[in-house]
């Protein structure tokens, strides 16, 4: 493997739709890792050892299952979102395989030249090793969504966006019990146990239907999520919420005790009256940037 175990992906990259394995994302991650994204500015041929193959997938590769493994990674393609529309490009423009030396040679597509190349800002970087642990090409997925998001400590998705990102089967879908189980679960397991990053995922409804999905993000032996959240709540005061019609001040916010999820927010009006109200964080989220970026009325 090479010596560089850092992997950096443009934000764009990070939230790309496509359906790989495990071993065919981690066949790629390790490539990426040989790049210096910061200082590179061409494409390069990278190698990569069959016997580094054979690690990720547990097994003895032949020749023929080389080539077959080549040939379905070739067909699967990604889907990147830019500033004003998409791309679909292969991830590779070829791989070659060396007999000789048992290794393949593979170059990126051009088109992915600016999600892996001369990167100064909106990309992620962390180190290979805490992919390489992981089972599920979800997990991997998840990790790197979340890793976006980690200096904000939490990322929200409706289920129906992350299961497009993820590319789940039609089945997950129809079934969020599955997707829970066999998505969400196991990743929350695996990213807690082998990666940089903690996190826990509390579930919206709208009626009885799971909505939303909000994960909170904490740094490994760091402090924890909940303490990090109680935290987090100090960046509502003295902010303006539209509140019945009118602007109000925050003076004070603590945990509801009662509904998970819900603050208690103290609140007080130009004429220094005060108002209490239990609100749901996502809403108090809602009514500051309203008030925030309402439009001035002359």
């Amino acid at each position: 493997m090479s010596k560089s175990m850092t992997v950096n992906q443009k934000f764009n990259l990070v939230n790309a739709k496509y359906k790989l394995n495990t071993s065919e994302i981690k066949f790629i991650l390790n490539a990426i890792s040989q790049i210096n994204s910061i200082e590179d500015e061409v494409l390069k041929d990278y190698e990569i050892k069959v016997s580094e193959l054979e690690e990720k997938l547990q097994s003895e590769q032949n020749e023929t299952r080389l080539k077959q493994f080549a040939k379905k990674l070739m067909s699967k393609p990604l889907e990147v979102p830019t500033d004003d529309g998409w791309i679909v490009a292969n991830w590779f423009s070829d791989i070659e395989y060396i007999r000789g030396q048992a290794k393949f040679k593979v170059r990126f597509s051009e088109k992915l030249k600016p999600y892996i190349l001369q990167l100064k800002e909106r990309f992620i970087s962390y180190n290979l090793k805490y992919i390489l642990p992981l089972t599920s090409t979800y997990s991997v997925r998840i990790y790197q969504l979340l890793k976006e998001h980690e200096k904000l400590t939490k990322r929200y998705f409706t289920v129906e966006e992350l299961q497009d990102i993820l590319q789940v089967p039609p089945s997950y879908k129809k079934k969020y019990n599955d997707f829970k189980k066999k998505v969400l679960q196991v990743a929350e397991k695996e990213i807690n146990e082998h990666t940089d990053i903690r996190i826990t995922i509390d579930e919206e409804k709208e009626g009885r239907k799971v909505s939303r999905l909000i994960f909170r993000i904490a740094k490994a032996g760091g402090k924890n999520i909940e303490k990090q959240e109680k935290k987090d709540y100090s960046r509502f005061l003295k902010k303006t919420v539209y509140y019945n019609g009118e602007d109000r001040t925050i003076i004070n916010v603590w945990e509801s005790k009662e509904h998970k999820g819900y603050l208690l927010v103290q609140m007080i009006d130009s004429r220094q009256e005060t108002l209490t109200d239990e609100i749901h964080i996502t809403q108090l989220e809602k009514m500051v940037d309203y008030a925030e970026n309402r439009p001035t009325l002359f």
